[in-house]
């Protein structure tokens, strides 16, 4: 003998939803998405902490630098005010020294209005 098969016609059978189940996703969900966030934080906060370290120490090397060109600087002054230095280059241009005698001094006139 042959069986013969019947087909089941199961087009309206609706399957209740499980609430419990649904309720389970939707916290894992969240809870997922809490830590996620977190870490997306952390992540930006650390890489912020490592922006600001290469920039201090780029901050710290141009610091040493202007240091360093304002020290030359200083020594340059220095050596161009000395005052063998400034006697020399008044002989090179043809000054000569004064006599003390000759020398006039100027006062500033007092005025007679008072403010």
């Amino acid at each position: 003998m042959y069986a013969q098969k019947k087909s089941i016609d199961n087009v309206r059978i609706v399957r209740e939803r499980d609430r419990r189940r649904l309720g389970d996703l939707f916290s894992l969900l969240c809870g997922g998405l809490c830590i996620g966030a977190f870490l997306l934080l952390l992540t930006c906060r650390n890489l912020e902490i490592i922006r600001l370290a290469h920039q201090a120490s780029d901050l710290q090397k141009r610091r040493a630098e202007i240091e360093n060109k304002n020290k030359a600087l200083q020594l340059t002054l220095d050596k161009m005010t000395a005052l063998n230095s400034v006697q020399q280059k008044a002989e090179k241009l043809g000054f000569e020294r004064t006599d003390p005698r000759v020398v006039v001094m100027v006062e500033k006139p007092q005025s007679s209005e008072k403010r």
